[in-house]
């Protein structure tokens, strides 16, 4: 029997996610959108249908983030955690997490580093539907070097023939992606930053190992040599893409012809700039910081206005950004993906359109499904999140989502959770 639903909103976003349809109404049928129209020409409810007044409130498609780790607290003790709990443990808690992200209004999430023993479970209950849970692309245990970045919920693979070897066996457990530590990271004190973990002849040869699978393949990457290697090695796409200089004496390195093959490559660009935001404020309210930061970065630390501006000069340079909170890290919980927009607007100083586009329509189309989500036209699924007020006016206003919908199914409406 078809399910039909009517949602109705003072506010709908139109077809491109740039402006907004006074007024309208969302149709859904099982599970896919139908029609959008004016509220006016939709028949009340009846026996055959329901219908929804959402009221006046904000009607947008579900939000994307790129960048999760499902099975990490975000909390003061994050990488003790994830060091220390076992699977069980960190199953609850992906669990938890999955459940806070999507009832906040994040209908999408591509996972960037779990275990896999939680990572490809987790996503098996919810689609299966015995858990709430946002559509997860799955990356399971990233690669990396022996005592590399994330080494302790990682495959370590050191040789060109173990990373080709870690990146079949991640396919062949039904990873959507995969994700490499091209160098190292804040979070593993064995790792340093500022270097590479991988020379450009491995990273060629997982590139090609993930391609000749029809796989994309994503890289951390925070030093400067680290950028140009994933560059030349032709990776999908750049999580972080930070410039330090590999001295710890020095600075950034920006180079400007490596961002050039970048935008002729195609090559998107991860910022994590929203997980920072959250960082500042909870500094702010006087809460337990993070691990100190790694000795490498700390022995110069670079003010935060410097990344602010190669970031710029990236996207002025033709760099297309997606919104990645890095949820799971120090401060990123997983119902605040809304952040990734904030600090576009507030951080980078991006009109508030395009950045709730960047946070839909824009990612969905770095994950490869602006067919499927991202904009609420016929023939999508039906992921819709509702918001009070008018982000298009008030950035913030976007953030936890009174109604949320996915594939149809009501997870949340009015603010009364029905999962």
């Amino acid at each position: 029997m078809t399910t039909k639903r009517i949602f109705k909103a003072k506010r709908v976003a139109n077809s491109d996610v740039s402006g907004w349809l006074d007024d309208h109404a969302v149709v859904v049928e099982d599970g896919v959108i139908t029609a959008v129209e004016p509220s006016a020409n939709v028949a009340s409810g009846g026996d055959s249908h329901e219908v929804h007044d959402l009221g006046d409130v904000s009607l947008l498609p579900g939000l994307v983030d790129a960048h999760s780790h499902m099975h990490c607290s975000a909390t003061h003790d994050a990488q003790t955690l994830a060091m220390t709990e076992n699977d069980q443990q960190l199953t609850i808690r992906a669990t938890s997490n999955m459940r806070k992200a999507v009832l906040a209004g994040t209908t999408t999430i591509r996972d960037l580093g779990s275990r896999n023993e939680v990572a490809f479970a987790v996503r098996q209950m919810i689609e299966d539907g015995h858990v709430p849970g946002p559509r997860l692309l799955l990356a399971g245990t990233p690669i990396t070097i022996t005592a590399g970045h994330c080494w302790f919920f990682g495959t370590e693979a050191d040789t060109e023939t173990q990373v080709r070897t870690a990146i079949r066996t991640q396919v062949k457990l039904g990873a959507n992606v995969i994700k490499v530590m091209a160098t190292g990271g804040m979070f593993t004190p064995t790792a340093n930053p500022r270097t590479p973990q991988y020379s450009v002849e491995v990273l060629k040869a997982a590139v090609e190992e993930a391609h000749r699978m029809n796989v994309p393949i994503v890289t951390h990457t925070l030093s400067a040599q680290g950028v140009r290697n994933v560059v030349e090695a032709g990776v999908d796409q750049l999580i972080h893409a930070r410039w330090y200089h590999s001295d710890p004496n020095q600075g950034l390195d920006y180079t400007p012809d490596t961002v050039k093959q970048m935008v002729d490559q195609g090559q998107w660009v991860d910022p994590t700039i929203g997980h920072h935001l959250l960082g500042i404020e909870a500094k702010a309210r006087g809460e337990i910081g993070p691990m100190d930061p790694h000795w490498a970065v700390s022995y110069k630390v670079v003010p935060e206005a410097e990344h602010v501006d190669t970031l710029n000069k990236m996207h002025d340079a033709g760099v297309r950004f997606t919104t990645g909170l890095d949820m799971g890290m120090t401060y990123g919980t997983h119902d605040r993906s809304a952040a990734n927009a904030w600090a576009l607007v507030e951080t980078l100083g991006w009109a508030n359109w395009k950045a709730i586009n960047a946070s839909t329509a824009g990612t969905a189309e770095a994950l490869g499904l602006t067919k499927q989500i991202g904009s609420l036209q016929t023939g999508m699924f039906a992921d819709m999140a509702a918001f009070s007020g008018d982000p298009a006016q008030n950035i913030r206003d976007m953030d936890r989502a009174s109604t949320v919908v996915q594939s149809g199914r009501i997870l949340k409406l009015n603010d009364t959770v029905l999962v």
